[in-house]
């Protein structure tokens, strides 16, 4: 069962990855991009805090968009040096309209409709722009706090769905 809430956050640096996509290859295309991601930081020895996470940094029902995988920094120390197509960034703290909920992954885009209802539905301004069939957030992402696991219905486990509130 999904819980709706809005929520204070703090901004948390990441490295990412850069990963097109469309809606029908977003789980396979997520996937490689966290393995290229997970080789990479091992090989360079990055010191994360554990979470992961999705961003979404346009949005397109047809057409391809942008997504970063990334792996939360642990903020010990010197942010890391990174190659392209790797990125440090940081997600931006502010007021978010969250969602949280337990179970398969496979639910996530319902749980991210949900959430946007039900902002809308109380008059939540989310910071998103438009043009051409193609939405650009200023900070919409999901985090995942502990590592997804195999069920009967594919990966799942504990995600939140976060998307920024205009100021």
């Amino acid at each position: 069962m999904a819980e709706f809430r809005i929520a204070r956050r703090a901004p948390v640096a990441y490295v990412g990855l850069p990963v097109e996509t469309t809606l029908e290859t977003l789980p396979a295309d997520v996937g490689a991009g966290f393995e290229e991601l997970d080789r990479y930081v091992e090989m360079r020895g990055i010191d994360l805090a554990g979470p992961s996470l999705l961003r979404y940094r346009d949005f397109s029902y047809e057409g391809t968009f942008t997504v970063e995988v990334g792996l939360a920094l642990s903020g010990r120390g010197d942010r890391p040096r990174v190659r392209d197509p790797f990125v440090l960034d940081e997600l931006a703290k502010g007021h978010f309209a969250v969602a949280e909920q337990r179970g398969p992954y496979a639910w996530i885009g319902g749980l991210t409709r949900e959430l946007m209802t039900w902002g809308e539905s109380r008059g939540m301004d989310y910071a998103v722009s438009g043009a051409d069939g193609v939405d650009t957030w200023e900070c919409w992402y999901e985090w995942y706090p502990e590592p997804p696991v195999e069920s009967a219905s594919g990966l799942e486990g504990p995600v939140e769905v976060c998307l920024l509130l205009r100021a």
